[in-house]
């Protein structure tokens, strides 16, 4: 039986697929990225590991100075709320199990050992002694003032942001950072295999940009859409940060400062509040408690 040139393309074409399609089903599977498994499965224990390494480097607590309790701010254009964090001394033990948290829930990769051999380590929550350190979240923040591009700005919320489109990593923030609390990515973690995504809803921040203390800011958002949903008034309560659901001992709590009903306010009613000397003059945010005022 004979049949056209037309006819036999088509059956010739139809072989063709099915056999790459057996072949796509039996061959050798793809060759998978070789950082594949260090961003599907990673082992938080090399996280843990370098958190450990890092606080050796700095064994002292900061310096603190007596401030009054954060308030509200002209530059913030929310006036009911000013987001920030209180930490408790009198409580807390240094155990570390926040700086994990910090590092987990917002993808902070780790770094390279040169880097780590210079004090280079990206934490946005660290140790220093048993003091946890973090930005400071100033109402005058100087690293918002010498920015060229804007990428370190205020919040309308009352804390200092980050918008990392925008950063060019010219480093001006970190050098004018008084408590050293903004870190800057020296390498392509994602390549080196040393990022992993552990929460999707945080993405991994590209080599050359400063990177700094968000106070969880998914958190927040979440929360505020999930109160404009239900058409509800929200001053930010309910909310807490990945350091502040970690801690065991309850030290450290964060809340609108703006907001009388807070438990961030009402705890630190007739306490002693602090910050890092190094920033006392800036109007922080984020404060320290020791002893009764």
């Amino acid at each position: 039986m004979k049949i056209s040139r037309a006819s036999f393309l088509k059956l010739l074409a139809g072989a063709m697929a099915a056999v790459s399609l057996f072949g796509c089903r039996k061959g050798k599977p793809l060759p998978r990225n070789k950082h594949a498994k260090s961003l599907n499965k990673p082992d938080k224990n090399l996280w843990q590991k370098e958190i450990d390494e890092a606080r050796l480097l700095k064994p002292r607590p900061e310096p603190l100075a007596p401030v009054p309790r954060p308030g509200a701010h002209p530059k913030f254009r929310n006036g009911n709320i000013r987001f920030g964090m209180a930490i408790d001394l009198d409580i807390c033990d240094g155990c570390g199990k926040c700086a994990l948290a910090c590092m987990l829930e917002n993808n902070v990769p780790r770094v390279t050992s040169e880097d780590a051999k210079k004090g280079r380590y990206m934490h946005w929550l660290e140790l220093r002694g048993k003091m946890p350190v973090m930005c400071a979240h100033c109402g005058n923040a100087p690293c918002e003032k010498v920015c060229p591009t804007g990428a370190a700005v205020a919040s309308p919320d009352g804390f200092s942001s980050m918008v990392y489109p925008r950063c060019i990593g010219t480093r001006f923030c970190g050098a004018n950072c008084p408590l050293h609390a903004r870190k800057f990515n020296y390498a392509d973690s994602l390549t080196l295999g040393l990022a992993a995504k552990f929460n999707p809803e945080v993405p991994l921040r590209p080599q050359g940009v400063m990177e700094k203390c968000s106070l969880c800011i998914q958190r927040l958002q979440n929360a505020r859409i999930q109160a404009k949903t239900f058409g509800t008034e929200w001053l930010g309560k309910n909310v807490f940060p990945a350091c502040a659901e970690a801690c065991p001992k309850g030290a450290i709590l964060f809340g609108n400062w703006l907001d009388p009903e807070s438990e961030l306010v009402r705890k630190t009613q007739n306490r002693g509040i602090y910050a890092p000397k190094s920033v006392a003059k800036f109007l922080p945010a984020v404060v320290y408690l020791r002893g009764k005022a």
